[in-house]
């Protein structure tokens, strides 16, 4: 389901959508995509906040995880790519630097 405005049928500006299985979207859309600030949360409570490009997690943005782990930084297609933070929620570990689609690349700070 979809609370907020439409325009031509369409999800558009400032909303909040509801998805089969649990997953929940707040914030910005555009010709009915997600598309600009808003947050993303899973039924199994990941969460995403930060900035969509039609409907994909991009550029820049902060996951958190059951765990109490997190990420800030660069996104690019909804995985950690380019320069982040990461901290674990369960061990004493953190992460400072680049990342490569997901994965850690390059020196550690």
């Amino acid at each position: 389901s979809y609370e907020g405005e439409k325009v031509h049928g369409l999800y558009e500006g400032e909303g909040s959508a509801y998805f089969e299985g649990g997953n929940t979207y707040k914030g910005m859309f555009s010709e009915g995509l997600m598309h600009g600030q808003g947050t993303y949360t899973w039924a199994d409570g990941v969460k995403y906040e930060g900035t969509f490009v039609e409907n994909i997690p991009m550029f820049y943005g902060r996951y958190t995880w059951n765990d109490g782990s997190t990420y800030e930084g660069s996104i690019k297609d909804g995985i950690r790519h380019g320069f982040g933070f990461f901290r674990s929620g369960t061990h004493p570990v953190s992460y400072i630097g680049y990342w490569c689609k997901g994965k850690r690349h390059g020196k550690v700070s």
